[in-house]
């Protein structure tokens, strides 16, 4: 048993490529597909003929190569989107937001796109609510806002005819 498997350690290198390209399947970091890739470098070298020390340095090297050189670059193509693409909280500045008490420089809360956010002032004003106010900017769990300007209309006085 022990002379088959060293004859066929290919068969060891490849059941491995194929391990580890399954756990890459379920992960999804390209960790475990740059250390398939350095199996499947020993795989070759097996199944060419050459020696065990042989099939581990050059499956080392490769792994090693792939994760310093290739999945970086991979990683930053991976995630890389458009320019004008906005996520998350980067999309929240101009958002229309409801004040639920007095916002000032120290504090307040607000609604913004139906989550209740901490808020406070973008500048040296209070916000009280039912105030129209819009999202300046978003740090950490913060919301910071403006005022937003409008005309207040009164009822006019009431001639006699």
């Amino acid at each position: 048993m022990i002379e088959w498997f060293g004859e066929n350690l290919w068969a060891a290198w490849l059941s491995l490529t194929f391990v580890l390209l399954v756990l890459e399947l379920l992960m999804l970091d390209l960790l475990f597909l740059m250390l398939a890739a350095g199996a499947a470098g020993a795989t070759t070298v097996a199944l060419a003929g050459g020696p065990g020390w042989m099939q581990v340095v050059i499956g080392s090297a490769t792994a090693l190569l792939m994760l310093g050189a290739v999945r970086p670059v991979a990683l930053k193509h991976m995630k890389k989107g458009s320019e004008e693409q906005l996520t998350n909280v980067d999309r929240m500045a101009g958002l229309d937001a409801q004040p639920l008490e007095t916002i000032t420089a120290e504090g307040g809360l607000a609604e913004v796109d139906g989550d209740t956010w901490t808020a406070r002032t973008a500048g040296n004003f209070r916000i009280e609510p039912g105030m129209a106010a819009v999202v300046e900017s978003v740090e950490g769990a913060i919301v910071y806002l403006r005022p937003v300007p409008g005309i207040e209309w009164q009822d006019p006085e009431p001639r006699e005819t």
